[in-house]
């Protein structure tokens, strides 16, 4: 999960800074910009779901191997 929200938030913090000099500089056309927005949120979404689906087998499998689920 470390890994996810590294991505996560690297990913976020790029779109933010490439939004911040679009609003001051607009070194992008408007489509590239938005185009660059949709793909940075699908790709959050697709790692956190990815990164929460990994999670949720490993513990299964540890509370499986530890017996506490059949």
């Amino acid at each position: 999960m470390k890994i996810t929200v590294t991505l996560c938030l690297g990913i976020l913090i790029f779109w933010a800074l490439v939004a911040l000099s679009q609003l001051w500089f607009t070194p992008l056309s408007a489509v590239i910009f938005v185009k660059l927005s949709i793909t940075a949120g699908i790709l959050d979404m697709v790692i956190l779901v990815i990164g929460l689906c990994c999670r949720e087998y490993c513990e299964e499998r540890n509370m499986k191997k530890g017996g506490y689920l059949d």
